[in-house]
Order: C-alpha cells, then sequence, then structure tokens
C-alpha cells in the first residue's frame, strides 16, 4: 500500500451556490458538493431564500439616492 499524503486546502476551497447545492471548488476546479434544502439555511434579519435564490429584504419606506452624492453640499460628501 503506498503511502498518502494529506494536505490542507480548506482556506482555498471556494463554494458556489447553484439551485439546491453547493459546488465546491479548488482552482476553479469542481471538487465536490453540498445539497441544501430550505430548512437548513439560517439568515440574519432581513435576508431570505426563494425558490433557490437568496434576497435581501429593503423596506420600501427606505430613501433611494440616485447617486451617491445626492444631499452632501455641493456634491461633496
Amino acid at each position: 500500500m503506498s503511502d498518502v499524503t494529506r494536505i490542507d486546502v480548506t482556506d482555498r476551497v471556494r463554494g458556489i451556490l447553484k439551485e439546491s447545492e453547493i459546488i465546491l471548488t479548488l482552482n476553479d476546479r469542481e471538487i465536490g458538493r453540498v445539497s441544501l434544502t430550505p430548512d437548513c439555511f439560517q439568515f440574519h434579519d432581513g435576508y431570505e431564500i426563494h425558490s433557490h435564490r437568496i434576497f435581501r429584504l429593503d423596506s420600501a419606506d427606505v430613501l433611494k439616492h440616485s447617486h451617491y452624492a445626492e444631499d452632501c453640499d455641493m456634491g461633496w460628501c
């Protein structure tokens, strides 16, 4: 039996959320998958999952600015 060296790659693994699973990749190559169900998600206030998509919930009464310098003195903040 040949010897096997274990190399910790945890810090380099990335997850991509697709539909009902997380695709695990290392150096842009798929190395695994994690299956998910809607009840396994726990979100902070203001976020939710619906139809396999993650949404941020914004209050309808929040004032939306058309650009970052709006309401600043002469456009400078």
